[in-house]
């Protein structure tokens, strides 16, 4: 699309015109209607389901539907439907305990909505489990899901009722708001003067940082900033326990692995903010990568800068005298034991919107999972007291203990301090992947006599 490209349809039965240059039908939905019930978990993938919409009555998902695709049609999201319908939907998914997070259902809706349009009473448990197989839903399960899709074919929906003594079963808290895409989520708010950003990631998993060149990001039109470790004005790390994780990686450091974060753009908009960020040239040498942690124990280089040596910690523990209860065993037996490493997949990708104020405070909308921790690590970052930095949680799209580090809070909180305007950055799918903290492996290697 260019800039100047008019695209003309029908949305939620009025006529509607989409003037901006966004990638797909999704984005303009969102960024420039303000059309917030699909939500972006995987953007231009199409594989979550949760961005789906009605488009002339058939479910799509719109991140995949350029704007040429749907020049002089009928887009209908859940804003658009009949109020009667909307509570008959939300008291369904709501009844049955259809939903955790939120983030997936209302793409679920609009499907099951779909569906119903089509078959009617008729509509059975089988071939709806058939077709929500293009919706990923990570906390809930289809079971309650295909319990509700069930309820609604047949007629026969409850009202929600409130939880009362134990044994009771209850409304889910805001089921009615999460199920039709109401409550927001931090990529949801959109503050006055809002500005974007975005992140430059490494491109080697370990490789020493010659020079960052951000003059052609800087060029580029709409650009605000474009911030480095230079920009930092407190600590450069953070951690949970121990601060070992550099917010940006500077000129003469070194990247650990492929999430870490050189540069974040700050433009009017995302797309320019992301386009920007693509163009900061980094002159890098890279370095052999050290991949196998057991290996990466007796070896001599540093696997993470800035740590002495590859053994955070050590704990020992002596119970008895264990080489003689071995030597008198008949049998000895030697396992080991390894689990894989498990990325959390939580639907919604990381975002954080930074928001200052006149008297020099930050409030901090927040994802995560702890926000006291987020506080303590963004003050440390700007160098500003604890106290002059409120962070809000804003309920997640899953989390399953991987939004507890931090992910792109310090570096949106310091773009919205030293522009002294709202930021906010969001990741996209693949930026979650490289960037978050996985739920690690472990090796467990034990003795023992029979």
């Amino acid at each position: 699309m260019s800039a100047t490209a008019v695209t003309s349809l029908e949305l939620n039965g009025r006529p509607c015109e989409i003037r901006g240059d966004h990638p797909h039908l999704l984005a303009a939905l969102r960024d420039e209607l303000g059309v917030l019930s699909p939500k972006d978990g995987c953007s231009p993938s199409g594989q979550c389901g949760c961005c789906t919409v009605l488009i002339d009555g058939k479910a799509q998902v719109s991140c995949q539907l350029s704007l040429e695709k749907v020049e002089g049609r009928s887009i209908t999201t859940l804003e658009g439907l009949d109020p009667d319908e909307r509570d008959r939907f939300a008291s369904a998914f709501a009844a049955r305990g259809a939903l955790q997070c939120g983030f997936c259902t209302p793409g679920i809706v609009v499907r099951t909505k779909a569906l119903l349009d089509k078959k009617g009473d008729s509509l059975d448990r089988k071939t709806a489990a058939r077709h929500l197989g293009a919706h990923l839903c990570r906390c809930t399960g289809y079971t309650k899901i295909l319990d509700a899709v069930e309820d609604l074919a047949t007629g026969r929906v409850e009202e929600p009722v409130s939880a009362g003594e134990i044994g009771t079963s209850g409304v889910r808290y805001q089921g009615a708001e999460l199920s039709l895409g109401d409550k927001p989520y931090v990529d949801d708010l959109y503050p006055q003067g809002l500005l974007h950003g975005a992140l430059r990631l490494a491109d080697h998993a370990r490789a020493e940082i010659v020079r960052i060149d951000t003059s052609a990001a800087k060029a580029l039109d709409g650009v605000e900033a474009v911030l480095t470790a230079a920009d930092v004005p407190g600590e450069l790390r953070v951690g949970l326990i121990h601060k070992d994780w550099p917010v940006f990686i500077p000129e003469g450091g070194r990247t650990s692995y492929l999430g870490d974060v050189l540069a974040m753009v700050v433009a009017v908009d995302r797309e320019t903010a992301r386009r920007a960020a693509r163009l900061v040239e980094v002159e890098a040498r890279p370095l052999r990568p050290i991949v196998d942690p057991v290996a990466a124990i007796e070896d001599g280089e540093d696997a993470v800068w800035t740590l002495d040596g590859n053994v955070l910690s050590r704990s020992t523990y002596t119970r008895g005298d264990i080489d003689d209860a071995l030597t008198r065993s008949a049998h000895v037996v030697h396992e080991v034991f390894q689990t894989q490493r498990v990325e959390h997949a939580y639907l919604e990708p990381e975002s954080t919107l930074a928001v200052p104020h006149e008297d020099g405070t930050l409030h901090v909308y927040s994802g995560g999972q702890g926000i006291w921790d987020d506080r303590d690590q963004i003050a440390s970052v700007l160098g500003e007291p604890t106290e002059s930095i409120t962070v809000e949680l804003v309920s997640n799209g899953g989390a399953f203990g991987g939004k507890e580090d931090m992910s792109n809070q310090a570096q949106t909180a310091l773009a919205a301090k030293l522009l002294g305007r709202p930021v906010k950055c969001t990741l996209s799918r693949e930026e979650s992947f490289l960037l978050s903290p996985k739920r690690h492996p472990i090796r467990n290697r034990g003795m023992g006599r029979l």
